[in-house]
């Protein structure tokens, strides 16, 4: 285990749900109760849960999951829409990394391991993503133009600036773009800024892991080799 990790990273990696880690603090059931779940906790700091040592970190553990259009990246236990209808097949304490929206499918990582995860998800580390992009209608060059020197969208009343990504064209009305950011819904705005409609979405690749066999609704563990890949950058 690493030597220090947040404190909500240590609960989820010990089986307990991210959705009830705030109850435990506010309940007091955690110990030492001064934490917050944003704090940093040392590898050897003891925390003890309803007055017992926390249990140890499992094994880590990570899988790839082809995301179905029409699965929700909230974990809603009683909705059999949502991821957590997934995650309760794997072992307790694993989650998403990152999300994909309801309308879009694709390569979704799931693991116990939060360091790696804050590696592919903080901003700071612009972990590139790529994205196949199906739109209803001719992508000009002015268009992958924008795309590669990062352009202003509208998102609602708010205008975001999105950093410049790799664009190329795969066909007429397909894109491949590679982000190395993930703001909410970021490439449907993008193309509705450009007149563009994404008629379907799909995430590729996570860093290098590419895994084209992977059918939609397959979960598959990952060897280690995999496990890197995903980390890599081209």
């Amino acid at each position: 285990m690493s030597q220090r990790q947040r404190l909500w990273q240590r609960l989820t990696e010990a089986g307990i749900a991210p959705a009830s880690h705030q109850a435990l603090l506010d309940a007091g059931r955690l110990q030492p109760n001064t934490l917050k779940l944003s704090h940093w906790v040392q590898a050897e700091t003891q925390l003890w849960l309803d007055g017992e040592p926390l249990p140890p970190v499992p094994p880590r553990c990570y899988w790839a999951y082809h995301k179905p259009v029409g699965i929700d990246c909230n974990v809603r236990p009683d909705d059999p829409q949502s991821i957590a209808s997934v995650l309760q097949q794997l072992p307790p304490g694993v989650f998403a990394v990152g999300r994909l929206d309801k309308d879009s499918c694709g390569l979704l990582l799931i693991t116990n391991d939060g360091q790696f995860a804050q590696r592919l998800l903080h901003p700071t580390q612009q972990h590139q993503k790529t994205y196949r992009v199906d739109v209803d209608q001719t992508v000009t060059e002015a268009m992958l133009a924008e795309l590669r020197t990062g352009m202003r969208y509208q998102a609602g009343p708010a205008w975001i600036e999105a950093r410049p990504c790799l664009a190329t064209l795969s066909a007429a009305y397909q894109l491949e773009l590679t982000l190395t950011e993930g703001k909410n819904r970021q490439i449907r705005y993008m193309c509705k800024q450009l007149g563009l409609k994404v008629i379907r979405l799909q995430r590729t690749h996570i860093g290098q892991l590419y895994l084209p066999e992977l059918s939609v609704g397959q979960l598959l563990e990952l060897q280690p080799q995999q496990v890197i890949l995903a980390a890599q950058q081209p």
